[in-house]
């Protein structure tokens, strides 16, 4: 009954149109990815501390063909939305009980900084905890902004999303 209702309502709607332009439009408006990105937008980050900086995460991107990762920071004239987390941490104090972190993103050129993401979970009898988080709105992060960690000595984060071009 699907099909038929499809079908009728293709041919009702484009019955005038040509092939190439009744593919344009189902092309055009379907999603190339799960979120609705072209794939070469998608950035997948490794993150994890400076050793020269308290609290700034450093970032690599890691690249679909296997090449190298890079240093990364959000290109001028892009933002990042982060749509997915996966942390873990080793905290000595904690075992057995829960514990938090907390990322935010600092611009040091105007002293700012702004808290993004909470996360709780608890950590096993030798302190180890993680997370597997799927983001329901995500955030953005500029260019410009670095991202932090409140957590403990050791953090790796993956951060999963994509660029949107802001011009």
């Amino acid at each position: 009954m699907t099909i038929v209702v499809l079908t009728t309502f293709i041919t009702g709607v484009f019955a005038s149109t040509s092939a190439s332009q009744v593919l344009n439009v189902f092309v055009t408006n379907f999603p190339k990815t799960h979120v609705g990105q072209d794939p070469t937008s998608l950035v997948t980050l490794r993150c994890g501390f400076l050793s020269t900086v308290a609290l700034d995460l450093f970032c690599t991107r890691s690249h679909s063909d296997g090449t190298l990762p890079e240093n990364f920071t959000v290109p001028t004239g892009t933002v990042l939305v982060v749509t997915d987390i996966d942390w873990s941490a080793t905290f000595s104090c904690c075992a057995n009980s829960t514990v938090s972190i907390y990322l935010r993103l600092r611009q040091y050129q105007h002293n700012h900084s702004s808290l993004v993401y909470i996360s709780s979970a608890v950590a096993d009898a030798n302190g180890f905890a993680f997370k597997d988080e799927h983001l329901t709105t995500g955030f953005v992060v500029s260019s410009g902004a670095t991202p932090q960690a409140i957590a403990p000595d050791s953090l790796n984060a993956m951060l999963y999303g994509y660029l949107v071009n802001t011009g």
